[in-house]
């Protein structure tokens, strides 16, 4: 049995390069099951009415804080420009 947190804070991989689809809702799934309040984490802005809905559906209200843009840098070899700016909600969910 693991321990119950107050809060849950977390930036999951996005889950949107093949081999990785869908990581980023498993990484929420956890953070559900680990928190018993407030969940605060980032993703791509053009999953947010999949989020939502999932969320709803996991007994969870969810609501998005802010919408950022994420600077990415060229850090490995596959990435072929120097930097990409992603469009980033940083989201709160919690108990119903």
């Amino acid at each position: 049995m693991y321990k119950k947190f107050d809060t849950v804070v977390m930036n999951p991989p996005f889950g949107t390069k093949p081999g990785n689809a869908g990581i980023d809702m498993l990484f929420l799934e956890a953070a559900v099951y680990l928190s018993k309040g407030a969940i605060y984490s980032l993703h791509k802005s053009s999953t947010r009415d999949y989020i939502i809905k999932t969320c709803k559906k996991w007994g969870y209200s969810c609501e998005v804080l802010a919408q950022l843009k994420f600077d990415i840098p060229k850090m490995y070899n596959f990435h072929k420009k120097n930097s990409v700016d992603i469009n980033v909600d940083l989201i709160r969910l919690y108990p119903i």
